[in-house]
């Protein structure tokens, strides 16, 4: 047995393999954010979302400005460059294709990509790649949970988690590719998890609104933990994560914001 090759982890493996299930997990997230990461390097490049360089200066000419976020396109070359990289060692590949279909077909070869000898290193590659992307784009926001991808092909259900950026009211499934209205599907959704459970993070996450921009911090769970409002659900043997119930924290976060209501009437 020899251990996982990702740096500073020192789990038992064999059979081949290289990389474990938790860092395997991990390159899986991160060719997962790919096409998110590539539609806003498109945006911000564009300058869809920031408007050209003022017009009508002296002389009536326009403005210098370039109308391109050049440093967006070279993180955007930057990331497909490592893709490419890293799929032309596969046996039998040819490297073509955008960034988000390469990504996907990397998706389909997880068995084979973690035993690997290279796996970590492509793990490393492709999340310094995305971070300097995200830091590139201008609509890199942080992403809520907006419900479970409610496509349907072939008696086959997707039920994906859908996350959407802060205040735009479209998701678009990672999975599937499908894009839907955040409002028709959330309440569907979050009445569905209550009786799931999940971290801090998670759960504030998902519960946090994309549209209204409603946000329950994951420090207020955390201080109801300590308060003793809100009880331990279980913790993740593998990452030793306490886990809480969506119902209990979704009622405890009514229950404040109710409260919250009866006081401001009663300043009023």
């Amino acid at each position: 047995m020899s251990p996982c090759t990702a740096t500073s982890c020192s789990v038992p493996l064999s059979g081949g393999i290289t990389l474990c299930h938790d860092h395997t997990t991990l390159l899986e997230e991160a060719l997962r954010e790919v096409p998110d990461a590539w539609q806003n390097i498109y945006v911000s490049a564009c300058k869809l979302d920031v408007g050209a360089g003022s017009v009508g200066g002296m002389g009536g000419e326009a403005s210098g400005s370039e109308p391109a976020n050049l440093d967006a396109l070279d993180k955007g070359d930057q990331l497909l460059t490592v893709l490419r990289g890293w799929v032309a060692l596969m046996p039998g590949t040819t490297p073509h294709g955008t960034a988000p279909a390469l990504a996907g077909w990397l998706v389909g070869q997880l068995r084979t990509l973690r035993r690997q000898d290279w796996a970590a290193d492509l793990l490393q590659e492709l999340r310094d790649a995305l971070n300097a992307c995200n830091h590139a784009t201008d609509r890199a926001g942080e992403k809520v949970f907006a419900g479970m991808c409610p496509t349907e092909r072939d008696g086959w259900v997707c039920d994906q988690p859908l996350y959407a950026l802060a205040g735009r009211p479209v998701a678009r499934c990672r999975t599937c590719g499908q894009e839907w209205d955040v409002s028709d599907w959330r309440e569907r959704a979050l009445t569905a998890a209550e009786y799931q459970h999940g971290t801090a993070a998670q759960i504030s996450r998902m519960l946090s609104d994309p549209v209204t921009r409603e946000a329950l911090p994951q420090a207020t769970i955390r201080q109801w933990v300590r308060r003793q409002k809100l009880n331990l659900y279980a913790c993740d043997v593998a990452t030793r994560r306490n886990q809480y119930l969506v119902a209990d924290v979704r009622t405890l976060w009514a229950a404040t914001k109710a409260a919250g209501y009866k006081r401001a009437q009663f300043v009023a």
